[in-house]
């Protein structure tokens, strides 16, 4: 990818160009950043000759110009030229030979990047080397400037500028610019002669570019000899394996460096064995190698053990504001809001720090709360953008719960198949590496598509937390399907796993036929299980969360089981009690505490009551939900409420020229969306069969054969017909 956009970028695209240089460089070239890509001979040779038809003069400064590179101001080239009495007139005959051009400000440049390289190749040794000292001495040094012109001037060994050299690499480590300071110690690397000091400064350029998160690159520049024998080479070799999925390898190496480590990385090669050990599912092991890197006596200037902590499921306590562990305190506790703004502010940091591998952690992490939040399109650009780039930069050992991310918004925008996709992606990833927590997540992303059982021991605070919980997926997919036992059973695993048992069935109900899903009456009236808060619980901030023990995730979650069982109650024909569980699941949530679980609720109490004749009922439980979906974004969930509105009856038809009924047009439009017919069923709580049925009756009646044929004549009714777009066919 690298060595790609390379070439791209010094060719401008252009494919005659781009061939001539892949027959003669070979890819580590192409991707190196620190060797400079020459011009082909084919636009070498034009270009010499126009060069060669100029005065001397203006020969001087295109010369001038290629050693300062990029864009410089006029006297300035001219100055290190030498001997250029007016400039504007040398510059004019440049331009008119189209060697240089001009920009605003009187910079100079080339038109393109292969007329300076094939300027800069044409210099002989020796001039180039004065031309370079002449600039060194005219250049500001604070980006390192003179100091890359010293060394490209040197004739020889310099072990004074190799250390200044490496002098200004650690000044620019110190700002998040790894990859400036990993090519200035690869200068310094080349001024030493001391072989040994050469393989450390070297060991350095791997770690640097390494940490930059470059692991392609990293893996190339650790494929050449190097003898040097520091423990720290071990752990910068363990880090790359690590990163590279290279798990087994990864662990010895690690534990070499470990068992020889210095004060001043030990920090960090127990960091690593932490990340080794949660990736490979050993949490106690990953919690324990976490706390040892928080109790070395000098921190690892990029090690982040809290993060580490967090999302092994360990206690985070004393992590620092702004951090990924903050962030996952937030999502344990259903905070997602506050949990957005948190990474955010981790996103931006690493991005300011240099530390790719943190930032893409803390954007799928993001995504993963903006799903929570129903901001779906965020959440799928965010969690693919990290995995396109993760992929590019050849961060495989966060490629599973990267692509498990990108599952549960995709899903709920209805795009089941790109869902798929990356939940296989994620097992197949996971599985060749032997990531055991990358696995998890992607046997969870599979259970929560309907693919796979759910995986034993699946639980509310997973390991990971890339992927929501798919147990209430689960059950309203078996409730739809009309497997009201396995729902039931279902439920009653969901409760036994979950902490404090809030929303569970009164055991008394058990032996009530159509009983199951109903709450204990006394916990309404109870100050610790039920849906009642004391007055002061109401002011507490956070959305109704009760001090510190999660009082609003509870709430949310019970309300969310409480739901689930009103939806049992409500396939078994017991509307009564369907509905005062659909009530108290709303009073539950209320005042803001889930608007998402709040308009979710709102749909269903809205289905049954259209179900058992209430349509005038229905349809404001209906519009409210609809108007939260709206707010939040939730475009799919919207357009089901619309598609109940209609069946109400009591929204402008578009069933009138289609000649279908209201449970026609919401199959034939869900149809024309792409969905299955099982999908379909689950989406309007009716049997598969029932599916067909209608399926069968809107053939018929529109005189059509297929989905395709469908979805285009629905397309031809405009928006009274509506479907998510895109999604058609």
């Amino acid at each position: 990818m690298e060595a790609a956009r390379r070439l791209r970028e010094h060719t401008l695209g252009n494919p005659l160009h781009a061939r001539a240089l892949l027959a003669v460089l070979p890819p580590a070239v192409l991707a190196d950043p620190g060797v400079r890509l020459p011009a082909p001979e084919s636009y070498r040779r034009p270009f010499a000759r126009r060069l060669h038809d100029c005065a001397p003069a203006t020969r001087r400064l295109v010369e001038a110009c290629a050693v300062m590179g990029g864009p410089c101001p006029l006297h300035v080239a001219a100055a290190v030229a030498t001997g250029i009495d007016e400039p504007l007139n040398t510059l004019e005959e440049a331009v008119a030979a189209g060697l240089l051009r001009e920009l605003p400000g009187r910079l100079v440049d080339f038109p393109e990047p292969l007329a300076r390289a094939a300027a800069y190749d044409g210099i002989g040794a020796g001039a180039r080397a004065r031309l370079h000292l002449a600039a060194s001495r005219l250049a500001d040094d604070d980006g390192g400037a003179a100091l890359r012109h010293r060394a490209a001037a040197a004739d020889g060994p310099d072990e004074a500028l190799a250390e200044e050299l490496a002098g200004f690499a650690a000044k620019a480590a110190q700002h998040g610019l790894w990859q400036e300071a990993a090519a200035h110690l690869e200068l310094a690397a080349g001024l030493t002669e001391s072989p040994g000091r050469r393989e450390e400064l070297r060991t350095a350029v791997l770690e640097h570019v390494l940490v930059g998160g470059d692991v392609i690159r990293a893996a190339e520049l650790a494929a050449a000899r190097n003898a040097d024998p520091r423990p720290v080479r071990r752990y910068v070799l363990g880090r790359l394996a690590l990163a590279a999925g290279r798990f087994d390898e990864a662990s010895e190496l690690l534990g070499e460096a470990w068992r020889n480590a210095e004060p001043g990385f030990a920090a960090d090669v127990a960091e690593q064995l932490a990340w080794l050990h949660l990736v490979t599912g050993n949490r106690a092991e990953s919690a324990h190698w976490a706390r040892l890197s928080i109790e070395q006596p000098i921190a690892g200037p990029v090690a982040r053990p809290y993060d580490v902590l967090a999302l092994g499921g360990a206690s985070g306590a004393g992590a620092p504001s702004g951090s990924l562990a903050e962030a996952v305190a937030h999502l344990a506790l259903d905070e997602a809001g506050q949990a957005c703004a948190v990474l955010k502010r981790a996103v931006t940091a690493a991005g300011a720090a240099g530390l790719p591998h943190h930032r893409l952690l803390a954007t799928a992490l993001l995504a993963v709360a903006e799903h929570e939040l129903a901001r779906w399109d965020e959440a799928v650009a965010h969690a693919e953008s990290a995995l396109a780039e993760a992929f590019a930069l050849g961060q495989r050992w966060l490629l599973p719960l990267l692509d498990a991310a990108c599952v549960a918004p995709l899903e709920a925008k209805g795009e089941h198949e790109r869902a798929l996709a990356h939940a296989v992606a994620a097992v197949s990833a996971a599985r060749g590496m032997r990531h055991a927590m990358g696995e998890r997540q992607a046997d969870l992303a599979m259970a929560l598509l309907g693919a796979a059982d759910l995986p034993a021991g699946a639980s509310c605070a997973g390991a990971g937390a890339f992927v929501p919980d798919p147990r209430p997926a689960r059950v309203e997919a078996l409730v739809a399907d009309g497997r009201l036992e396995e729902a039931e059973r279902a439920l009653e695993a969901y409760d036994q796993d979950r902490p404090g048992g809030d929303g569970r069935l009164d055991p008394s109900d058990h032996d009530r036929p159509g009983g199951d899903g109903r709450l204990d009456p006394l916990d309404q009236d109870r100050p610790d299980g039920g849906a009642r808060l004391e007055a002061k619980d109401a002011a507490e901030p956070g959305h109704g969360r009760l001090g510190r023990d999660g009082f609003g995730e509870r709430r949310r979650r019970q309300a969310e089981r409480v739901r689930l069982g009103g939806l049992v109650l409500a396939a078994r024909n017991v509307p009564t009690e369907a509905e005062e569980a659909f009530g108290y699941a709303l009073k539950l949530v209320e005042e803001g505490v889930c608007p998402l679980e709040e308009a979710r609720t709102l749909l269903d109490l809205g289905r049954l009551l259209r179900r058992t004749g209430r349509r005038r009922a229905a349809a404001e439980r209906l519009g409210a939900a609809r108007a939260i979906f709206d707010r939040l974004g939730a475009r799919p969930l919207a357009e089901r409420c619309a598609q109940e509105l209609e069946a109400c009856g009591l929204e402008p038809p578009a069933t009138v020229r289609l000649g279908l009924t209201p449970q026609e047009l919401s199959t034939a439009t869900l149809v024309a969306g792409g969905l299955t017919n099982r999908q379909i069923a689950r989406e309007l709580l009716i049997s598969v069969k029932t599916v067909e049925y209608h399926l069968g009756k809107i053939y018929t009646k529109l005189g059509i054969g297929s989905r395709v044929a469908l979805a285009a004549k629905l397309a031809a009714y405009g928006p009274e017909v509506s479907f998510p777009a895109g999604e058609a066919g």
